[in-house]
């Protein structure tokens, strides 16, 4: 019996792709361990044969191989979108927008073999727009990365399509 059904508070990687308008290679969760109101914890395993590896010069140290910050924070606003969803903060034909970042800090380097968790919290939500805070830390618990406040705007998924030419 698959491990989500004896844990409605999690979800596997479909569920997850089902929840998410990404696609490979930009699609950067692979599962939520725990969710409950306003706050998630979800996953992503770094592995060595990520496209951001894939021109890298052999041979190449370990520090080559830190995971990009702009893709940790995509990772991470990932899975706020996913919270949005979860919580039912808005309807579900809008997409969760990130308009604004404060107190963005990062830490220790994330690398290949790590899996990060990402925590986050709603901290406050009205209409359209939400306010979230959180945290990145990998499996041996080094914070990678911190969010003081994330804010966030739904916008109808067809007001994002550019017009047919």
């Amino acid at each position: 019996m698959p491990d989500h059904l004896d844990h409605p508070d999690r979800l596997d990687h479909s569920q997850v792709r089902a929840r998410l308008r990404q696609r490979p290679p930009m699609l950067l969760l692979d599962t939520v361990r725990s969710h409950q109101g306003g706050t998630l914890v979800a996953t992503k395993a770094i592995t060595g044969g990520e496209d951001c590896y894939r021109d890298l010069a052999d041979p190449a140290g370990i520090d080559a191989f830190a995971y990009p910050q702009a893709l940790l924070l995509e990772s991470f606003g990932q899975a706020v979108s996913l919270l949005w969803s979860l919580a039912q903060l808005g309807p579900a034909d809008e997409v969760p927008l990130m308009v604004g970042l404060r107190d963005l800090a990062y830490g220790a380097p994330a690398l290949p073999g790590d899996v990060l968790e990402h925590h986050v919290t709603l901290r406050h939500h009205s209409g359209q727009v939400g306010e979230f805070t959180g945290h990145t830390e990998t499996g041996d618990g080094r914070t990678v990365l911190t969010v003081e406040s994330i804010m966030v705007v739904s916008r109808p998924a067809a007001s994002l399509l550019s017009p047919a030419p």
